[in-house]
This record gives structure tokens, sequence and C-alpha cells, in this order.
């Protein structure tokens, strides 16, 4: 009788693992959020406005809670960011970084472009020497200068690989106005690049993106459409989002230039979520199914 050793060896387990199609192999995504922004009342020139909707349900490991976070921060009197990510926390130094960089420089689109870039970046700089580079007490452009010479080939790889592994894994959308009051809506991602959205006039980051940016899309969202328009708009698209398990509640706000608040009559929200839900939601229309079945559809030969 054969005896068994332990551990047994399963050289073929590694391989199953590495396969995309096993869940134990899939980096998990955490960020469960929508934030939206939208540009209204453009064709009159006179008072364009940016509408924006967003979540405010934070999660953890164990427990999510609604109701708890403004996922949007101001870095200039005309410019805020919006945030999604894995780890808000990551979140905050970019913003204020951009906000020590854009002091006393020309408010522009190409600048608040630069100054959020710039500030993003060297967060992720930042976040690989404390990670990789803080225990030899270098910075990157030591590292970079003179690492080669001073660590092993395979030290030197080996350092590199565990820095480009280190992602703050976060994304904004940054709403504002430059000197010309001119409306302007850029997606920052990845590590540091960005892309303008000031056509179509609207952008959504998020878990909740695709299911947003569909209804947008599907309700002509457009900066022809009025503030009032906009703001159905922006929210049916964010309701359309807690389909990904995004919390219902619900933070809406809209500025022109130069104002600062944004009020409505107690019940607005309570009034959009009503009428979408009962007239507005995309659903099967009643007696469609019965419908299509008395065609008879059916695959040949049976």
């Amino acid at each position: 009788m054969a005896r068994l050793r332990f551990p047994l060896r399963t050289p073929w387990l590694p391989q199953l693992l590495n396969r995309p199609r096993y869940p134990l192999a899939l980096r998990k995504e955490k960020r469960m959020t929508v934030c939206i922004a939208a540009i209204a009342g453009q064709p009159n020139r006179t008072k364009p406005y940016i509408v924006t909707a967003s979540d405010t349900m934070v999660y953890g490991s164990t427990f999510s809670a609604d109701m708890n976070t403004v996922k949007s921060e101001p870095f200039h009197a005309n410019w805020t960011a919006m945030m999604a990510a894995d780890d808000l926390t990551q979140c905050v130094p970019i913003i204020e970084k951009a906000k020590e960089y854009f002091e006393g420089r020309k408010n522009t689109l190409a600048v608040a472009r630069a100054v959020f870039k710039r500030a993003f970046q060297r967060h992720v700089v930042e976040m690989r020497e404390d990670a990789v580079l803080g225990a030899y007490g270098l910075k990157m452009a030591d590292f970079l200068k003179s690492g080669k010479r001073r660590f092993t080939e395979r030290q030197y790889d080996s350092m590199c690989r565990k820095m480009e592994a280190i992602d703050p894994k976060c994304e904004f959308i940054i709403w504002g106005f430059d000197g010309m009051k001119r409306p302007h809506i850029f997606h920052v991602d990845g590590l540091g690049s960005d892309a303008v959205f000031d056509k179509p006039g609207f952008c959504s980051i998020g878990s909740g993106k695709w299911a947003a940016e569909a209804m947008l899309f599907y309700l002509g969202q457009s900066m022809e459409k009025n503030l009032e328009e906009t703001l159905f708009n922006v929210c049916a698209a964010k309701f359309s989002a807690e389909r990904y398990g995004i919390g219902k509640h619900t933070y809406v706000f809209a500025r022109h230039f130069g104002s600062a608040m944004f009020s409505w009559e107690n019940g607005m929200l309570e009034h959009i979520r009503e009428v979408w839900e009962q007239r507005g939601c995309p659903r099967v229309p009643e007696g469609a199914i019965e419908q299509i079945r008395s065609y008879n559809p059916r695959c040949l030969p049976e």
C-alpha cells in the first residue's frame, strides 16, 4: 500500500489560481461610489451652471455607512475636486497640494489641469518614497541618480517593482470656472493622467460610472439643457447607479461663476426620486412579455 507524504505536491494549483476565472486571484474593487458633474445652461452664454451629484457612503473591510462623507472638496475659489477611491485618505493630501500649487497663479483651464496633475504625481512619488526608499534614507531623485551604483541589479529591480506596484487607487472629477467665467470639467486618474470633458459636457467616476453615463446619454444630457433639466438628468443618473450597491443618500450641488451656495425648497430631491421611480425608471412595459410569447419565438430543430 502506497504511503501518502505531506505536504502533498500540487504543481497545478498555482497555475489554476493565476487564471482570471478564479476569484481568489482577482483584485477586489472597493470603489463603491459615484460622482457626477454636468454643465448646464450654456447656449445663452450669460450664466452657465455646473450641476453635481454623488453618494455619501463609505466602505470598510467589514462595514459601510451611508450619509457619512461629502465626496468633494474645493482647492480654489472657482475649482472643486470630486473623489472616488479605494482609500479616501489618499485623496485629501492630493487636493491640499493642488491648493498650494494654485496659489498666485492665473485662473485658466491649463493651470488647473497642470497643478492637479502635479499634485497627483507628487503624491505618488511620496508614497513610493515612504514605502520603499524611506528605509534607506533616500528620496526618489537620489534613487534615480545613484540607485544602480548603490544596489545590486537584483535589489534595484526588486525595488523598482515594489514602487511600480504602489498606486493610490483614486480618481477625481475636477470642475469649475476659469477667469473668463467659462465652465470646465476634467478627469484625473491612474497615476496622474487627465482628460477634458467640456464636450460632451458631463463626466462621472466610481463603480457606478457606466450606469450613470449610460443614463445621461439616454436622457440626452447636453450643455444646451437648462438648470432644471440638468438637475433631473444628473439625479436620474445617480439613482440608476444605485443598483451597483451605492448608497441611496444623494448630495447635490450646483453653482455658476461667483456663487457660493446652492439651495432649494424642502422636498425637491424626494420629488425627483418619486417621479423617477414611478414614471422615468426604465422597466419592461406591462404585457410586453406575453405579447412576445404570442409570436412563439423558438429555435429549430427543437
